[in-house]
This record gives structure tokens, sequence and C-alpha cells, in this order.
């Protein structure tokens, strides 16, 4: 929308344009340089637009009134002629550059030379200014910023809300942040430790004169360096020329390291062309820094150890062994340990990154919805809720409802990826709609998104009251079999109820009456743990009894936790380090809910509510979420609801930890810092560390180990493999393509797997060509593709007993010689415990 004046035409929409339509009486401010204007370059000139004087066509339909609807470009004739603008101080003319890098936009005021000798760069951001801002009566208000250090032009746009004008939106403008002679660095995004690869660094000189410049690489421990012949000495660089410096770099030290490059402007007797180069009074070098990751070599392997320890006035203990396999990788290794007074602490730290996966579906988006809502309830019903937590917790919520409405179909259903998938999901509806109507006590969410879906699921009530699976189940603990139709109703009836809705809503008591009638036959503990949360929802408590006293005798309990697994012949695992499947967890999570669903809790019971929180919590990972989406989405809830029910105002608990080598640590646990995430490194791994609480409340502890491995050769559950293309190696020293063709399979226990997520990382310096995502959208079963720095990721359906094949090409943008393997894995998205994994190289190496 734009409003009534721009463009001097109703309801027009135009693109950002280069050469944009203005009066030849909007002057911009005048210009404040930092080097004479007469030095600029000659050929540097702003192509200044204009009116035609002769009439337009454009021109005659907007004087009659009229609206033109077409799919051509129609744009009104703009005369770019070479103007000049004026120094205003002194009327003089001034020309700049309108090529390729453009040192002006119209409306800014750029800085053109530094006023020290010397500019550091080294804020590069991707987006800049998202800003929102009260303006008064007047209209206007002033910001004052810092422009970033890319040699860019930004386009910004404004939008503005009132009670009286309602919306408008602002022409879009250009900034564009220049300097007359800098420096710009090519580098990869990402090396493995030991490799090699070539560092660029252009000088590009846009001044009048010749002058001479010199270029250096600063030394550093974290990387070793081969200059080449040309990289030592000065050279000379002419008008709108560019020199080119290249460095052999060796990465030896692992995490982001710097690369400083610095260029200064020599004032010596050297002649360029025949004349002394030109030094300016200010701003004679330009030092820039950029930062390339290193990595290690291999994969990588997180591991969480969670433990609650409430003293209650005596000394709780507990005993950590950091263990490292034998073939972990040098240097690999970090161990660090957190503690937290609140068991919603972990989640509240990382509101926006509590599962490490690929988030590019209708499902998995709401897994960065739905834990905020019960994040922002715990908080506001313990009186814990601050208004900077409250404003970053709202921010994520209304981006993710945003987001959901992609996934949305015309007759308001939901599905992984929208109206691609034919079919609306009736399951992902139901968890989109509940969700919909608990984030309304927080975010505007308009009603009707939710009531359409509720028509929707309506319409696929059958006459039993159950209800009808609609599109592709995605979610693996439903796919039981007889017991899917069972599952599905209760969920949706449960997600119902969550939402307020009584017993008397007719969904409500036509799906109630539906799991009635199958509830005494159903054998899965999963369905059973579903149904007795909802029938806690609904007040039927004698029904809910049965089934927590059927699934009592089916837990499995280890020391003072306990938990319920759908495989009841597993052994019961003590070590802390164990990593259970995603559905147990949400097995657990439900019965855990269903037990607090009762109005009021006896000792006994609470005591087996904190028994299956201590076992939940040993299952997080180190952002405060579990291994997938639902179990994420339903622990926390039942963890937030346990939270809620125990809170009482944090007592001071004192937490001390030691090792054997002498290392010692206290951490203070205050109602003062109970949200308040502390960290300390473990210096020494392998090693045991002996943990101390003390005083009467309770702590959150958390102890996370990483390092890399080579690939494990696990038991898999898909088939994997790749083939490359044989490359051209004539010319290794120059950037090449490279054709991958990836075959996998499932070959596990099931017929077919869940969805299943190829992830492919890049060799150190190449990325995918433009157009795989394309190319990769047109082959069987892919569903979405999704481009990062150094990693594809390819959503599929499903996988079954039929090999699928994949082919794309990954080109080389930096040069990077002694390529270390890469990876490529395929996983099930919702048990992420069943998966393959292999390596590939270039061929070349």
């Amino acid at each position: 929308m734009f409003p009534f004046w721009y463009g001097q035409y109703p309801y027009q929409v135009a693109e950002y344009d280069e050469c944009p339509v203005s009066d030849p009486r909007d002057l911009p401010q005048p210009l404040v340089l930092r080097v004479a204007e007469e030095r600029w370059s000659r050929r540097s000139v702003m192509w200044r637009p204009w009116f035609s004087k002769g009439r337009d066509l454009f021109s005659f339909f907007q004087d009659m009134g009229l609206k033109i609807l077409s799919n051509a470009k129609i744009k009104k004739p703009v005369d770019c002629s070479r103007q000049f603008l004026t120094d205003s101080s002194e009327h003089r003319e001034v020309p700049i550059d309108g090529g390729a890098v453009r040192p002006l936009a119209f409306g800014s005021s750029p800085s053109l030379m530094s006023s020290e000798d010397s500019q550091v760069r080294q804020y590069f951001p991707e987006t800049w200014l998202w800003d929102l801002l009260p303006i008064g009566n007047s209209g206007k208000e002033v910001m004052h910023v810092t422009v970033p250090d890319s040699i860019t032009t930004w386009k910004a746009v404004t939008f503005c809300t009132s009670q009286s004008s309602g919306f408008g939106l602002s022409p879009t403008v250009g900034l564009t942040a220049f300097k007359p002679f800098f420096v710009d660095l090519t580098l990869p995004y990402s090396v493995v430790r030991g490799e090699s690869f070539r560092l660029t660094a252009t000088i590009f000189n846009y001044l009048k004169d010749c002058i001479r410049v010199q270029t250096n690489l600063a030394n550093s421990e974290e990387y070793q360096v081969e200059s080449w012949a040309d990289s030592q000495a000065s050279s000379c660089l002419c008008a709108d020329e560019a020199k080119t410096y290249h460095w052999n770099i060796t990465a030896i030290k692992l995490g982001h390291v710097n690369f400083t490059i610095t260029t200064k402007l020599l004032d010596s007797n050297e002649l360029c062309r025949g004349q002394k180069g030109f030094v300016p009074k200010k701003g004679r070098s330009d030092t820039l820094i950029k930062p390339v990751l290193v990595k290690p070599e291999g994969v990588l392997v997180e591991k969480t150890h969670s433990s609650l320890l409430c003293p209650k006035g005596k000394v709780a203990t507990e005993s950590i062994s950091l263990e490292l396999p034998g073939d972990v990788v040098p240097d690999s290794v970090k161990a660090y340990i957190t503690v937290l007074g609140d068991i919603m602490g972990t989640a509240l730290q990382n509101l926006d990154n509590l599962v490490q996966m690929p988030s590019g579906c209708g499902e998995q988006n709401m897994v960065l919805f739905a834990p905020i809502i019960y994040v922002l309830q715990y908080l506001e019903k313990s009186a814990l809720l601050t208004k900077e937590v409250r404003s970053r917790a709202v921010g994520f919520l209304e981006q993710g409802y945003q987001k959901e409405l992609m996934y949305k179909h015309s007759n308001g259903s939901y599905s992984a990826f929208g109206e691609m998938d034919g079919n609306g999901n009736t399951w992902l509806t139901a968890f989109v709609t509940k969700c919909f109507g608990q984030a309304q006590e927080f975010i505007f969410i308009d009603d009707k998104n939710i009531q359409d879906a509720l028509k929707w699921m309506a319409g696929n009530q059958l006459p039993s009251g159950c209800y009808a699976n609609v599109g592709k189940l995605l979610h693996t603990a439903m796919k039981g079999g007889v017991d899917d139709e069972i599952s599905l109703t209760a969920y949706i009836t449960a997600a119902l109820l969550e939402m307020k809705k009584t017993t008397d809503d007719p969904m409500v008591s036509r799906g109630l009456q539906c799991l009635k009638n199958s509830a005494s036959s159903t054998t899965s503990l999963y369905t059973q743990a579903l149904l007795a949360y909802t029938f806690s929802l609904a007040g039927e408590m004698d029904i809910r009894n049965i089934l927590l006293e059927q699934l009592d005798r089916q837990a499995i309990i280890s020391g003072e936790s306990i938990h319920w697994s759908q495989k009841p012949t597993r052994s019961s695992d003590d070590s802390p380090w164990a990593t259970l499947e995603a559905v147990d967890v949400e097995l657990t999570a439900y019965v855990l809910l269903a037990w607090l669903s009762k109005a009021s809790l006896t000792q006994k019971e609470l005591a087996k509510a904190t028994g299956i929180v201590a076992w939940l919590a040993k299952q997080r990972n180190a952002y405060g979420g579990f291994s997938s989406t639902q179990d994420t989405v339903v622990a926390l809830q039942a963890l937030a609801k346990y939270a809620t029910t125990v809170y009482a105002p944090s007592e001071e608990v004192k937490l001390a930890v030691k090792s054997a080598e002498n290392f010692q640590h206290s951490f203070s646990v205050q109602a003062a810092n109970r949200l308040v995430l502390q960290q300390e490194t473990l210096p020494n791994v392998p090693g045991v560390y002996t943990l101390e609480a003390t005083g009467q409340g309770c702590a959150y502890v958390q102890t996370v180990l990483r390092y890399n491995i080579l690939p494990p050769k696990n038991v898999e559950t898909f088939s994997l493999s790749v083939e490359m293309e044989k490359a051209r190696c004539a010319q290794p020293t120059s950037p090449r393509s490279l054709t991958l063709t990836i075959h996998t399979s499932y070959v596990g226990s099931r017929s077919s797997s869940n969805m299943a997520i190829v992830e492919v990382k890049m060799l150190s310096g190449f990325s995918p060509m433009e157009g795989t995502d394309q190319l990769l959208l047109q082959q069987p079963l892919v569903k979405k593709v999704e481009s990062g720095a150094d990693t594809l990721n390819i959503y599929l359906e499903e996988l079954n007993k039929k090999t699928q094949t994949y082919t794309f090409t990954i080109s080389q943008s930096v040069l990077v010689t002694n390529l270390k393997l890469a990876t490529i894995k395929v996983y099930d998205y919702y048990s992420p415990e069943e998966q393959a994994t292999i390596q590939y190289s270039d061929p070349c190496e």
C-alpha cells in the first residue's frame, strides 16, 4: 500500500529505482568533502533523472484518472541526463560516480573519507535499522545512527500508522556508504583446519589522480601465510583502477579467525605514470577486518548432563564424569557448566533456538512458536515476566504467526508445505489452531484464522465423533495402525479443551464420545497417555484414573526418576548421558500433564510428578529443548505447568563445583538472579567433577560436553551413498564445479520413514550452484530446499525401500586446497536417532 500522494497516482506500486523520478528542484544538502572535488575522476558522473518536457502515455492515463492493469512494466519515461551537483558553499560543480559503485544517493550525506588517518572497518551487518519509533504531532523524528562499514547502497522505506490518518508508506530511498579509496577482501565462509585457501584483497581507487599504495596482511599465530611475489611491493593505482593482491593461507587454530588487511597511501618519490602519487591530508589508509570460521575435522558430538539439585537444608551431591572416545579430534573438545534457579530458565535464554534442526515447514515453525506461549504463561503466573522478556518473546510470536500463515490453505486448514501439499493436514491444523488460540493472550491473532480452521476440522469429524485423518500424518507416534484414529481424535479434543472450549461444545462432546468407546481397548502407551491427559482436561476423572493406573504398571523407575517408553522391554540406562527416542519424551510428558491437570495434588502425587520431571530434565539439550519438535513442545508445556504448580520465591542455593585437578568454582542462586544463566568453562577433560549444593531451594544444572569425531559406524536405518562426476583436474589452481549424485533409501523396521532431511555439508570454498533449489524441487519426494552458508538441506516427504536419487552441482567460489572430507547425512526428522552419515571429498585432491 502507498499513500495517495506517492508518485501522484492512487495505489501506484513501484519498486526501488536506481534512477528515481524526482523534481529537479529537489537538490540534496550541501556536500562536505574530505577530498577536494577536483580530485575526483572525470569519468565519475552521477546520472540525475528529470522529467521530459513532452507528454507521454503514462501521463495521459494518469490525467484521465485511469489505472493500468497489465503484466507489462509500465513506467513514466525518464531522461537520465548527465547532471552536476552544486556545492552551495562555493558554487562549484561536483561530478560524482554513476557507475557500479555509487558514492552518493539523493537525500543522503555521505562521509567520503574518515577524519582519522586510519579507519578500521569491521561492522558488516546484512540488514540494518529495524526500529519502531513514536512520532509526535510534528510528524518528524530524528535518529542518530552509525552507518555500517560496508561499501554499499542501503535501501530504506518507512511506514507509519495512526488512528486518524490510517496507514502511510514512504518512497524507497537510498543511502550509499562509500570511500574514494578502499580495500575489499574475498574470503570463504568457513574452512576446515589444515586446509589452505587463497585470500584475495582488492584495492579500488575512485580518485582522479594516481596513488601509490602498499597493502599488508597482519601476522597472526592463528594461521600461516605464504605471500605471492607482488604482495610485498608498493603499487601504482590510477583513476578508476583496481589492484588485486593474493596470499595463500593455512588455518591452524579453531574458531573465528580474524584477517586484518591495511592499505596505505604512500608519500613516495617514485612516479606513477610520470607524476607523483596523490596523498590526501586525511584518510590515508583503510583497514579491513573480516573473520573466517575454522572448523575441526569430523562431525560434532554434543552431550548434555542435566540435574535438578534440591538440597532442602542438607547437602545434595552429584558426580559428573567427562569421558572422551579414542578417536576424538584434537583441540575440538569443549566443556562447560551452566546454573539456573529455574527449570524454565534455559528455554527462556534460547527462545529462538530450542531445537538444533532445520525449521522450514509448517509444523517445524511451530516449535519456535508454541513453547514461547508456555514460557510466557509461566512467567506471568509467577510474576517473573519483565517488560524486556515480554517484548522479546512477543517479537518471536509475531514472526512465527506471520510465517505460519504461509502454510495456510484457502479452506482454512494447514499443512507442512502449504498449498503445494494439495490437502490440509488434520493434526497440524489442530496444533496450529490451539497455539493461535493460546497466543491471543499475548499478540493479535485474527480470529478468522482460528474460525476457518475450526470449521474445516468440524467438516472432517465422522458420525462416530472421531476425526478422519486428512493429508499426510506427520506425527511419528500416531502411526500405530488401529490407534491412528483414536490418538488423532484425542489430540484434537485436547487441543479444543486447551483453547477453553467446554464439554458442551459439539466438537468436544462428540470427540469425547468417540474416545470413551475406545479407551478401554487401546494398548498403545502413547495413546493411553494422551487419553489420560484429554480426559483430565474434560474433567472425566474416573476414566483418567483408570488410564493412569494402567500406565503406572508400565513405568520405568530408576533411582528417583520415572519415565515411560514405547518399547517396554528397553533396559533402564543409568548413564546421565543417555539419549532416548523423542517419542518417549513426549509420552512421558503427557503422563506428567495428566497428573498435573488435577485440581489439587497430594504430596504423594507431587512426589511422583517430581520424579517424572527429574527424568525429563535429564533429556534436555543444551538449549532448553529436546531432540525434535513435538517432544520439545509437549515436554516444555509439561515442565512449565509443573513449574507453575510448585513455584515458590527462590531461596538461596549455593553450588560448589570441584575436580581432583584443583579446579573449584562457586555459584549462588537467589531470587534476584533466578532466571540469569551462570556459566563456567570446565578446563579438565577428561575428568571427574563433583557438584555440592546447599541451601533451601533448587538449582537446575547442565553440563555440556562437545567434541568432534570421525563419522561413527552405527547401525544405520537409511542406505546412503554418493557418486562424484569425474572432474577436470588439469588446472587445480582454478575454481571448478563438482556434480554430486546422492542415492538414499529407508532400510529400517517400518515400511517408510517420516519426513526425512538430507543434510549436505559443503566442501570448504564451495556452494550450491545457482538454480539448485529449483532443480531439486523437481525431483521425487522433495518438498523444500534450504541453502545456508555451508549447508544444503533437502526436505523429503518420506523415504521407503525404493532408492531415490538426487543430483546437483556445487561450484567453487574461493580456491581452497588440501581439502578435508565433508559429510552427507540423512535422518528422520521426528526420530533423529534414525540416521546415516557418509563422507565425500574433492576427486582432484
